[in-house]
């Protein structure tokens, strides 16, 4: 599952639009996954939906609504839980914000999973634990059950003797695209100048 509900107030424009090379971050994120087989994503929309959802237009992605958006990151995990189908395994969970992840930390982690029989497989990079994040099914309704207010985290912190970790050099795993200063950081590129370059209409806010 891609998780682009959340409303960028600090960024001062959708995440999900923001422009990676001739990509933007959420096209980015889907082709790193089409890359891999992974054709039919669960895309979470919320604050920007109607100006993400063109974007999806010749997308094979499922695009699930989070009309509680502004309850954070797990409502939106939530959301897709219930849209998945029964036989549902595993999930996958990536943060739109997190677009630079290489395909390779993805295949690995995949691996991981399957080799471990963990119920948890994250990446961790400098010593810090980020995305993606793999959950086993086993976990869904411990998710789902989780108050908003905890947050996933407190799922992860509950389960860490059922974790596995890849060590990755990969800093993008642990790295979020939230502000300005972090495009610039990501892209060499500020914002403004991204924007006008790709013909984009709005300024950030």
């Amino acid at each position: 599952m891609v998780l682009a509900a959340g409303e960028s107030q600090r960024m001062g424009f959708p995440k999900a639009l923001l422009p990676l090379g001739a990509q933007t971050f959420l096209t980015r994120v889907l082709a790193t996954l089409g890359g891999l087989g992974y054709e039919e994503p669960c895309v979470v929309l919320g604050a920007h939906a109607e100006r993400i959802q063109p974007l999806l237009r010749n997308s094979r992605a499922r695009v699930v609504i989070n009309q509680d958006f502004r309850s954070g990151q797990l409502s939106s995990i939530k959301v897709a839980l219930r849209d998945q189908d029964e036989n549902c395994g595993a999930c996958m969970i990536w943060p739109v914000d997190q677009p630079a992840i290489s395909g390779s930390v993805v295949k690995e982690l995949v691996q991981l999973f399957l080799n471990s029989h963990a119920a948890l497989v994250l990446p961790q990079c400098q010593g810090r634990r980020g995305h993606p994040a793999i959950f086993s099914k086993e976990l869904f309704p411990e998710l789902l059950e989780a108050s908003l207010q905890e947050g996933g985290r407190a799922v992860v912190l509950r389960n860490q003797d059922r974790m596995a970790l890849l060590p990755t050099e990969d800093a993008s795993t642990i790295s979020d695209i939230d502000t300005p200063d972090d495009y610039y950081k990501l892209t060499g590129e500020t914002l403004k100048e991204a924007l006008r370059r790709r013909g984009r209409s709005q300024e950030p806010e």
